[in-house]
C-alpha cells in the first residue's frame, strides 16, 4: 500500500480493506505460532518436571509463581489476538477504519502500523488515561 496518504482520514477502499485484512490474518497466524511455541517451550520444560515433583504446599506455591510467569509471557500476545479478532469483526460489519469512540476515520498511517487499532490517537489517549485511573 502506498504511504503517501498516511495522514489522510477517509473511508477505506475495498482493496485497502482487503490489504488490512490480510495483514491482520498474517499477524494472527504469527501470534498463534508464538503462543504455541511459548507454551511448548515453557510448559514443556518447567511444568512437566514440576507436575512430577509437586508434593508439598511450598511446591504448589512455586507452581503458582511459574504459572503466573507463563501467563505474563502470554498476556500481551493474547490481548493482541483479541484486538485482531475485534478488527476482523469490524471488517465483517463494515465498520473497520472508524474510531469506535468518536466515529472519525482512522489515519491510514495508524492502520499501517497497527491494523487492529480501534480508536483514533486522540480517543486512544483518553481511553488509556481512564484505564490508568481504574
Amino acid at each position: 500500500m502506498a504511504k503517501k496518504y498516511t495522514h489522510e482520514r477517509r473511508p477505506l477502499t475495498e482493496d485497502e480493506i482487503e490489504y488490512f485484512k490480510e495483514l491482520l490474518l498474517k499477524r494472527k497466524k504469527e501470534l498463534w505460532r508464538e503462543v504455541i511455541e511459548t507454551l511448548e517451550r515453557e510448559a514443556g520444560e518447567q511444568y512437566q518436571d514440576l507436575i512430577r515433583t509437586v508434593k508439598e504446599e511450598e511446591d504448589l506455591a512455586l507452581a503458582d509463581i511459574q504459572e503466573d510467569t507463563l501467563l505474563s509471557l502470554l498476556e500481551p500476545k493474547i490481548r493482541e489476538l483479541e484486538e485482531i479478532d475485534q478488527a476482523l469483526l469490524r471488517i465483517e460489519l463494515g465498520e473497520y477504519g472508524r474510531c469506535v469512540d468518536c466515529g472519525k476515520w482512522l489515519r491510514l498511517g495508524r492502520l499501517e502500523i497497527m491494523p487492529w487499532a480501534a480508536r483514533c490517537r486522540e480517543c486512544q489517549e483518553k481511553w488509556e488515561q481512564l484505564k490508568a485511573i481504574e
